[in-house]
């Protein structure tokens, strides 16, 4: 009879300490997904370059937040695991996103700067043309314009910006095809003349 009353008190205390053990917040866990978020948060290819995988690991850590706020610690120290990984997959997408900007501001640098070459040939050709209806010193303004967004363009690529390289390439080229496109229409009004 002792032996069962103690194995019973033993039960009750191994109960009690059970669930006073599952009453605390997974506080390690937590730690580490709000360092996790702050580190993400302090990258600044992933700001810049993977805001939507950011906001997904900020989220969670919210999330994790409101469980343990509601004492529900299973659920938080779950949250707490997911969250460090979305943050570790969000520094990782902004390094991947900044590298797939990286080769597309460099393939755009090189086309640009062919097409300003093809262009001023093209209008030191026309002017050759005889019988052109082409304003020679607005386009090679327009040239010149454009030229100064190549070298903007490339600035912004040498200085790591590449987000603004694209926008201010692709500006850039669509200039110059719209310079291409006026030289070769004059150049075939010309031809049709004849």
């Amino acid at each position: 009879m002792r032996k069962a009353k103690i194995a019973g008190i033993f039960l009750i205390v191994l109960s009690i300490l059970l669930l006073g053990a599952c009453s605390k917040p997974p506080k390690a866990e937590m730690d580490a997904a709000v360092a996790a978020v702050a580190k993400a948060e302090a990258d600044p290819d992933t700001v810049e370059y993977a805001a939507e995988s950011l906001k997904r690991a900020k989220d969670s850590l919210a999330r994790m937040e409101a469980e343990a706020a509601a004492k529900k610690f299973d659920s938080a120290k779950t949250l707490a695991g997911e969250t460090v990984a979305a943050a570790e997959r969000a520094i990782a997408d902004g390094k991947t996103a900044k590298a797939r900007a990286r080769d597309e501001a460099s393939a755009l640098v090189g086309s640009i700067k062919a097409s300003l070459a093809e262009v001023q040939n093209a209008l030191a050709s026309a002017r050759k043309v005889r019988g052109i209806n082409l304003d020679a010193a607005s386009v090679a303004r327009d040239i010149q314009a454009a030229g100064g967004a190549v070298t903007a363009t490339e600035t912004d690529f040498a200085g790591g910006n590449y987000r603004s390289a694209i926008q201010k390439g692709q500006a850039a080229r669509a200039s110059l095809n719209m310079i291409n496109n006026r030289i070769a229409e004059a150049v075939q009004a010309v031809s049709r003349k004849k």
